[in-house]
């Protein structure tokens, strides 16, 4: 597990909110404070869907939604002039996603031994920092995959011109 603090918060927002570099992460939670409090549970509904919307949104067979099926929405509860107070959101890689990251990296670890791959975003205090961590359904030293996780986040916000410090 390793924490990144943002220093720009404004273009990590906008990378968050207004790209789709992050739409194929799973949204599995968030937590934000502005005039209320707001609990969000990124499970999906099914029954909530007629089916050809449901076998868009559940092409992966994960219980949660896609991050862009999500964003919108959680958006539109935190824009306005105050900042939040408090806004934590948790992303999951994609299966397909945790997959190719296995191959690419050559781990000796499967899909199986993976429950999953998380970005925790925690914006308080006006100050903002991302948790990067692999939750694993084994014991196991090797770190080597969550090296390279993390070297896949802090690559992408580079690439958006995001200053960081690790």
């Amino acid at each position: 597990m390793q924490t990144i603090q943002i220093l720009d918060i404004k273009p990590f927002m906008q990378l968050l909110f207004q790209t789709n570099q992050l739409d194929t992460y799973e949204f599995v939670s968030a937590n934000l404070k502005t005039d209320m409090s707001y609990t969000l549970d990124g499970h999906l509904n099914l029954d909530f869907f007629e089916e050809e919307e449901r076998l868009m949104l559940h092409e992966e067979h994960s219980p949660f939604i896609f991050w862009k099926f999500a964003k919108e929405k959680i958006f539109q509860l935190i824009k306005g002039k105050k900042t939040p107070s408090l806004l934590k959101i948790v992303l999951k890689l994609s299966p397909a996603a945790t997959e190719q990251l296995l191959q690419d990296t050559r781990s000796s670890l499967t899909k199986h031994d993976i429950d999953g791959m998380f970005i925790n975003i925690l914006f308080q205090d006006h100050a903002l920092s991302v948790i990067c961590g692999i939750s694993y359904k084994i014991f196991t030293m090797e770190k080597h995959l969550e090296q390279e996780f993390t070297t896949t986040i802090v690559s992408l916000f580079r690439q958006n011109h995001i200053t960081i410090q690790q």
